[in-house]
Order: structure tokens, then C-alpha cells, then sequence
């Protein structure tokens, strides 16, 4: 079996393409990047290079129909945000592949930061926090007790913890951007990761996340086990339908459990679970549990976060802990080069500079969906230089 894998920035398609290789099937991986992490790992067929999907979602999709047609694709296994992008491509697309990932209506819903939780409330023993729509600086109550963020977000980007009516501009909050206003929980953040078939659960994994950029985003992650999470996990799927990979960011506060938004592709939980997959001759996912052991993305806690525990007396801990996890980019049977990292981390900061981003935006802005409304600002040029 042929399987494509886009997304080739993410750490997680390098999971995915692992899997499939030691799983027997040829594979192959695609992004518009230049210099993407899984153009570098040893054991698939080949990277192949898509134009960038924001701006000209038609050219995206004919360069699609014709590597999936010209690679006789069997399997198609999105990771990021372009998910977003495949899914409107996929009515134009003529080809036989199989496509994980959910239906259109349900992706995008889950994606929006207010019509997912009308999807996850009352599943299992998790409740929702009162949440509502603004669209205007005029609407936003000057409330301590809760935040603000975009409708269409991630990686906990632009949250606005203490709200008051001058923190937006009309330009920057509109029917066309919308925001919610959230109760502030506060408590232990846990995420879960999550495979459905067809509505059915075939794995799960619970983690904590630690060394967080933007106090969201992790590059540390430690197994956590909570019958709750598995059983919402369960019904969510049972409820919807749900085919494909999604993963909820939950709150847990004096012992109640609150789930606060949706992911409807890849996370990085995948990495606790990735010597517990396969895929069959028919694309079908098997999984057998296994113990799972905490992972780190590559050097990021040294990298990143070394200065500032030298500076709070925690650089101990952040040794031992570096220590203990298994590298998620590293794997013996499929190695990615030693230059891999170095390279899409000289992108990086070449896009940052380039487009004047923050480097936390740099990895993604080009594929993000920000709502149907939203303004289309990534420049489709090539994004590194030769």
C-alpha cells in the first residue's frame, strides 16, 4: 500500500510515516516547505513539494490530484492545519485514495473555538465553560474571571487573560474575526490524543503538557491516565461519527474536569503512541496498548527553556526530565538526518524574518485557517532561500 502523509513540518508525520514503514507500505510525504523535518527521514520513498494551499487553493489541489494520481495512493494521512485546505480540495480531486479525516461539516466545526463545545457538552463526567460569541469591542465584558481568544486559533496564540473593551480594536475583532469570552478555569491543563473509525475509538492517549511556549504550546509530554478523558473520548466518537485523528485541551479544577477547545487533526500526543499503531493491508488502524513513556521534541527544553531554569533554580529538574524522555524526531530503524532540525529551524527563522513573524507563528501562519472571512495574508513565493 502507498500512503501519503502531508504536513512533513510536523514531528507528528514523522510518527505517521514510522508507522507506516515498519506497518510494510511504501510512503511518501508532501508540504510546501522547502527544508520540512520529514524531507529528511530515511526509510520513505521521497518528499514531494506542494504549492502553498492558502491563496490558491486551486493550484494546491491540481498539484494534489496529480501526485496522488502519479504515486497511485493508496492512503492519505493528514497532520496539520492543512487538513483545513484538503478538505475543501477534496470535491475537486479525483483520485482513489482513501482520505482520514472527518466529514467537512464536522471539521470545521470542531475547529471553531464556540461551535465545538456545543458538540462536546454533556459527554461523560466533562462539563463546558460558559462561553460566549463577540464580535465587537463594545460586547467584551471587563471581566478578570475570564479570557478572551480568537474563535479560529491555536497553540494558545493572542489569549487575552484579563479582558476589558480596549484590549481590541474594531480591525481586530469583527463578525468576520470573531472572539468568545471564557470563564477562566484554572487547574492542571491535560490534553488527549484520539484515532476513531468511523465513530468507533481504536486508541487514545492522555498527556500532560509541560515546557509550554505561549503557556500552550508543549514541547514536553508525560503520560497521564484518567478514565474520564477515555470515556469522553468514546462518546465523542460514538455521537459523531468522528473518522480520523482529533484532541481536546481540558482544564481539570477542584477535581472537575472542563474541556476547553477541539482539534480535529494530529497532535502531539501521537508520539506516546506510536510504537502502538499499525496499518493493515486495507488501511485499517490496529492498535495494541502498551506502556507509554514521556517524549520531548528533539533539544527544545535546553534550547529554550535552559536560561530560565538556571534563572528559577530548576535546572535540575529540567536535566532529568530531558533525560528520561524519549526524543519523539529520533528512531533507530528510521533515522532522520542529523542535519534535519538544524535545517527546518534555519527556515523557521528565515520565515519569521521574512514576514515578520513571531517565530511560534513562523511553523504555521502559511496553513492556518482562520475562518471563512478571514483575510488571506501568507505570500505564496517560495518561503526559503535556495
Amino acid at each position: 500500500m502507498v500512503v501519503l502523509i502531508t504536513g512533513a513540518r510536523a514531528p507528528v508525520a514523522l510518527d505517521w510515516a514510522r508507522i507506516a514503514i515498519k506497518s510494510g507500505h511504501q510512503v511518501w510525504l508532501a508540504d510546501n516547505l522547502r527544508w520540512p523535518l520529514g524531507r529528511y527521514l530515511q526509510g520513505v520513498q521521497g518528499y514531494l513539494r506542494l504549492p502553498p494551499p492558502k491563496g490558491d487553493l486551486s493550484a494546491y489541489a491540481r498539484a494534489l490530484e496529480r501526485l496522488l494520481r502519479e504515486h497511485k495512493v493508496d492512503l492519505l494521512i493528514p497532520t496539520c492545519e492543512e487538513i483545513f485546505y484538503l478538505a475543501q480540495a477534496r470535491p475537486h480531486v479525483q483520485a482513489d485514495a482513501h482520505w482520514f479525516m472527518p466529514e467537512t461539516e464536522l471539521l470545521f466545526r470542531l475547529h471553531s473555538k464556540l461551535d465545538s463545545l456545543s458538540i462536546m457538552h454533556g459527554l461523560g463526567e466533562v462539563q463546558a465553560p460558559e462561553t460566549y460569541l463577540r464580535c465587537s469591542p463594545d460586547e467584551i465584558e471587563n471581566n478578570p474571571d475570564t479570557i478572551l481568544k480568537p474563535v479560529y486559533s491555536r497553540f494558545g496564540r493572542q489569549v487575552i487573560r484579563i479582558p476589558h473593551q480596549a484590549a481590541l480594536t474594531p480591525s481586530q475583532i469583527s463578525a468576520a474575526r470573531p472572539w468568545v469570552q471564557q470563564r477562566k478555569i484554572v487547574g492542571q491543563a491535560i490534553c488527549n490524543y484520539a484515532l476513531f473509525d468511523q465513530g468507533k475509538l481504536i486508541a487514545h492517549q492522555a498527556y500532560l503538557p509541560e515546557y509550554c511556549f505561549n503557556q500552550a504550546a508543549a514541547s514536553y509530554f508525560e503520560p497521564y491516565t484518567d478514565p474520564r478523558l477515555e470515556e469522553f473520548a468514546r462518546q465523542f466518537g460514538h455521537n459523531t461519527g468522528y473518522h480520523g485523528q482529533a484532541a481536546f485541551d481540558f482544564i481539570e479544577e477542584a477535581g472537575q474536569l472542563f474541556v476547553l477547545e477541539c482539534n480535529p487533526r494530529a497532535t502531539s500526543g501521537l508520539h506516546l503512541l506510536r510504537q502502538t499503531l499499525r496499518i493493515d493491508e486495507q488501511g485499517r488502524f490496529a492498535h495494541t496498548p502498551g506502556p507509554a513513556q514521556p517524549f520531548r521534541i528533539g533539544a527544545t527544553l535546553p534550547l529554550f527553556f535552559g536560561a530560565s531554569s538556571l534563572l528559577q533554580g530548576k535546572f535540575g529538574r529540567l536535566l532529568h526530565d530531558y533525560r528520561r524522555a524519549q526524543d519523539a524526531l529520533a528512531d533507530e530503524q528510521t533515522p532522520l538526518l542529523q542535519r534535519a532540525q538544524w535545517l527546518a529551524l534555519t527556515e523557521m527563522f528565515y520565515r519569521s524574518a521574512r514576514f515578520r513573524r513571531p517565530l511560534t507563528d513562523a511553523s504555521t501562519f502559511d496553513i492556518e485557517w482562520d475562518g471563512p472571512d478571514a483575510n488571506v495574508d501568507a505570500d505564496p513565493a517560495q518561503d526559503a532561500p535556495c
